[in-house]
């Protein structure tokens, strides 16, 4: 009793109506078998032509439910995009004259930070002058600079402020060039081992 092997199923409408783009995995999983099964013969090959009629229809399935999901909606964008939008610039209304920019916080905030910043610099101007050394003499370094922080806390503590911010960020930047890097251990030389 010789039956004649089932033709396969043409993949190639498939492929060209984006099968891969809804299910890689999937449409990889079809093609496999659909080599597999061509390349078997006799009982292997019905076996396997079953199994691939039944993804074909499972597949066919899925596709039909994307194809109408994508037409129904358009896609959701990432977590990421979503993200980035709402950190982004605001467009201003046409005609308004002004230009788009990043949304500002609070104004209350940007006070409030403003006022424990120059709190924060002004205790620490009082804390370095009260521990000056004693007996410097007139032109000891430490001592000129004590003088000239004073100096710019009285004169204007605004400048003082920016000028702090400047000391403060350049601490961290030498800070982070002065960074240690672990030696490596050195490696027996063949010498040595023999």
């Amino acid at each position: 009793m010789n039956e004649a092997a089932p033709a396969l199923p043409d993949l190639d409408a498939m492929r060209a109506a984006g099968a891969a783009r809804v299910d890689a995995v999937g449409w990889h999983y079809i093609e496999t078998l659909a080599n597999r099964t061509q390349a078997q013969s006799g009982p292997a090959r019905l076996l396997l032509h079953a199994k691939l009629q039944e993804a074909l229809q499972r597949f066919n399935a899925r596709m039909t439910t994307a194809a109408q999901t994508h037409a129904a909606s358009e896609p959701l964008p990432s977590p990421l995009a979503t993200l980035l939008q709402d950190m982004g610039p605001k467009t201003a209304p046409p005609g308004s004259g002004k230009t788009a920019g990043w949304p500002s916080e609070n104004p209350r905030i940007q006070a409030f930070k403003k006022q424990l910043s120059q709190i924060s610099v002004q205790k620490q101007v009082t804390q370095a002058i009260a521990q000056a050394p004693q007996n410097a003499g007139p032109i000891n370094s430490h001592m000129l600079v004590l003088r000239s922080l004073g100096l710019m806390r009285d004169i204007s503590p605004d400048y003082l402020n920016r000028f702090m911010a400047h000391v403060d960020t350049l601490l961290c930047l030498e800070e982070a060039g002065n960074v240690k890097l672990t030696p490596k251990r050195a490696m027996p030389s063949a010498k040595t081992r023999s």
